[in-house]
């Protein structure tokens, strides 16, 4: 499928899950607006101003943090730097950190998978084993609203990230479906967990 096809596709889940989880509505459609952008720095400003949650809009006015890194992290979406090293961990095309985990439908099971938090490139990992911190010492949350998503916390390094399940929902995205669980965020947070690595919108 063509890239601008999956970006269509991408745009579409955003609207969807906004509909099916009006609190995460902001946000995704904030995200839809980052799905399709290309631009520079200053186009990119502009664009959060208009568009961003209220913190952003604020620091993106006046040029300070968390805009800053923000604006990094999109412009470099567009651009992903090589992989200096291959790590298991961490994204064999540019080297960043994941972003989620992905189940796969195979056979009469499934495969794992961890999701870049740049450049959306997928590659098999563990479903046993932190994407941190490489202990095999992983739980798991569910809630029954949106049960396609899940929550893998390590118990050793007490840092989360989200799995989504292709099995129970196959016409999920994951990156668009990622930022639709702010209420597993909320959740994890609350317990004392830290996320492996923000999305690209800060959360």
């Amino acid at each position: 499928m063509a890239p601008a096809d999956q970006q269509q596709l991408r745009l579409q889940r955003a609207r969807d899950l906004a509909a099916r989880y009006p609190h995460a509505a902001e946000a995704l459609a904030f995200y839809g607006h980052l799905i399709t952008f290309e631009g520079g720095q200053e186009a990119l400003r502009e664009l959060v101003i208009r568009h961003g949650p209220r913190l952003l809009r604020d620091a993106a006015a006046e040029h300070r943090e968390p805009a800053l890194t923000f604006f990094q992290r999109v412009l470099m979406r567009m651009n992903p730097p090589p992989a200096e090293a291959p790590h298991s961990n961490r994204c064999p095309r540019c080297g960043q950190p994941p972003q989620a985990g992905v189940l796969h439908p195979e056979g009469h099971g499934s495969t794992f998978h961890l999701l870049c938090s740049l450049c959306l490139e997928q590659w098999r990992f563990s479903r046993t084993q932190c994407p941190r911190c490489g202990e095999e010492k992983v739980s798991y949350h569910t809630a029954e609203s949106m049960p396609h998503v899940h929550v893998q916390m390590c118990e050793a390094c007490s840092c989360y990230l989200h799995v989504v399940d292709l099995q129970k929902d196959p016409g999920a995205h994951p990156d668009v479906d990622e930022i639709a669980a702010l209420a597993l965020d909320v959740w994890a947070l609350d317990q004392g967990y830290e996320k492996i690595h923000p999305n690209l919108i800060g959360i």
